[in-house]
């Protein structure tokens, strides 16, 4: 089979994979293959009926906005505030018995204020956004082109169906959590990306990453290959191609994985679904020791400190001309 990697053209003996929807255990098999000379990791053929692999239990579909009101919110909004701009000595006490969330505490390394303009991409009902707006960030906003309408987040806070190239404003920050390797176009979505940031404006991608011990050793049974859901599971090298011909650096790359790579890969090994016939989760705790989840945990701080975890967060800004 000769195939082209969409990422760099090469055409050289791209190693090919079977790999099964194993989710949802629907089954079924895409063709996989990684890029000799990038490592960009990427589907063979987008199904066409792609839509029909989001079913209504998908998880980025359930969520809900956080709770604006009561003493747990307001203790909430310190810690947030204080470790999403790495400032307040309060918030960081908070922390160490409450923790935050990796994607609030992660915009430190960008950094922000909360009067940083923000744009959330790809951000479903707007989980992420309640949270920063709950920690006093005024200026934050989100756009998802797959909902089926608007949604008002918060009195004030609206996600809009619209993409990118249809919003006028520029951002000081623009956000992709774990969206990007559900993206076809991914070098249009960053050269649309750098056209909406301010002079000095950031870029955060979230994503799994083939870089990483975990594809290595599970290959097929890699959790987040997630087959067909994820059509590009980039390297840095292929993701340093794409920002090249965007005009954008890569300012950061680190990896922020969790035992998750280990127990659901297991899962996968053993052909189990993340999610039961009724459409529940299972329940680590359920096929795994005490001991071992643990070990998962050992195992993932380990690859994150050699960067070789399976997810990364990368920090681009606008290169300079």
């Amino acid at each position: 089979m000769n195939l082209l990697c969409h990422i760099c053209t090469s055409t050289d003996k791209h190693k090919i994979y079977q790999c099964r929807e194993k989710m949802f255990g629907w089954g079924g098999e895409f063709i996989y293959y990684q890029c000799a000379d990038c490592g960009c990791l990427q589907i063979a053929t987008v199904p066409q009926d792609l839509g029909r692999f989001y079913p209504a239990n998908y998880y980025s579909f359930r969520v809900r906005p956080i709770s604006q009101h009561g003493l747990r919110s307001h203790l909430g909004a310190i810690r947030d505030r204080s470790m999403a701009t790495g400032q307040g000595v309060v918030g960081r006490f908070i922390n160490s018995f409450l923790p935050a969330r990796a994607d609030v505490v992660e915009l430190a390394d960008v950094p922000v204020q909360t009067t940083s303009r923000i744009l959330d991409v790809g951000c479903g009902r707007g989980e992420l956004l309640s949270i920063l707006k709950r920690a006093g960030f005024s200026r934050v906003a989100g756009i998802d082109p797959y909902l089926p309408a608007d949604v008002e987040v918060l009195p004030g806070l609206l996600v809009r169906k619209l993409p990118i190239e249809q919003v006028q404003d520029k951002f000081d920050l623009i956000m992709l959590h774990h969206v990007f390797e559900h993206i076809q176009q991914g070098e249009a979505m960053l050269a649309s990306c750098q056209q909406h940031l301010t002079a000095n404006g950031k870029l955060l991608l979230r994503f799994p990453t083939a870089d990483s011990d975990v594809w290595e050793n599970y290959r097929e049974n890699w959790v987040q290959l997630d087959a067909p859901r994820h059509l590009f599971l980039h390297t840095r090298r292929s993701l340093e191609l794409l920002a090249k011909r965007t005009g954008l650096n890569i300012d950061r790359w680190f990896c922020d994985s969790t035992a998750f790579q280990f127990w659901g890969s297991e899962l996968y090994r053993r052909d189990i679904p993340l999610f039961d016939a009724s459409g529940n989760a299972n329940n680590p705790e359920m096929f795994f020791t005490p001991e071992e989840i643990r070990a998962f945990n050992a195992k993932s701080k380990l690859a994150n400190a050699a960067q070789r975890g399976d997810q990364v967060v990368v920090i681009l800004s606008r290169r300079n001309l």
